[in-house]
């Protein structure tokens, strides 16, 4: 019973915060999967998605991620232009995190399949996916 009205208030407080956003509060930093629906996609470097405006209306968004990662030794990290030297290769929505997959050389020119959760950084602004230095 007790984990019941733990799950019941989990749901609560993440329909607290979609209602928030959708009533034009703005996500700290990231977080746009609250706000954001499927389909998502992620096509070489740009992240598309249907995204809540402030009046709760869903339209298509789109943003390159190239201008904001970046290849450090194989592993994505916080730059740009990681498109020179990786390879984009998907996207996983689990729970929470939603992670880019890459395969991106190293100084040693290996190749290496890595990966950078973009929830932590892409929010939804009115409807619009925005990129956010967190």
């Amino acid at each position: 019973m007790a984990s019941q009205k733990m799950a019941l208030l989990a749901v609560a407080a993440g329909l607290l915060c979609m209602s928030a956003l959708l009533n034009g509060a703005e996500a700290s930093c990231g977080g746009f999967t609250a706000s954001c629906q499927e389909p998502f996609s992620v096509t070489g470097s740009v992240l598309s998605a249907n995204c809540a405006n402030d009046a709760g209306n869903f339209a298509s968004s789109s943003l390159d991620l190239n201008p904001f990662l970046s290849n450090n030794n194989g592993n994505l990290v916080e730059g740009a232009d990681y498109i020179a030297t990786c390879t984009p290769e998907g996207f996983a929505l689990i729970g929470s995190p939603f992670f880019i997959y890459a395969n991106c050389a190293q100084d040693n020119g290996n190749v290496v399949s890595t990966s950078y959760d973009i929830n932590n950084n892409v929010s939804n602004d009115n409807g619009v996916l925005a990129w956010n230095s967190c």
